[in-house]
């Protein structure tokens, strides 16, 4: 990982990732309280992951189209 920090633009680029990637993270986790997978094997767990976040993207998608047309 030091390698990859060694210019100050890169630094620069991991320091947003903490708002941009990490949100979705804790997100998901908090609202769709995906904490742990009910299901058992690789194959069923990515496709219980991507259903969740499949909902995320729609809700987040409703929300946006939903307040810009209403303002």
């Amino acid at each position: 990982m030091r390698h990859r920090l060694r210019t100050p633009e890169a630094a620069k680029l991991y320091k947003k990732r903490g708002a941009t990637v990490e949100s979705v993270n804790g997100m998901i986790k908090d609202r769709h309280r995906l904490r742990r997978f009910s299901l058992r094997g690789l194959t069923a767990r990515l496709g219980e992951l991507n259903l969740t976040a499949t909902t995320h993207n729609l809700r987040r998608l409703f929300t946006t189209l939903h307040t810009t047309t209403t303002t």
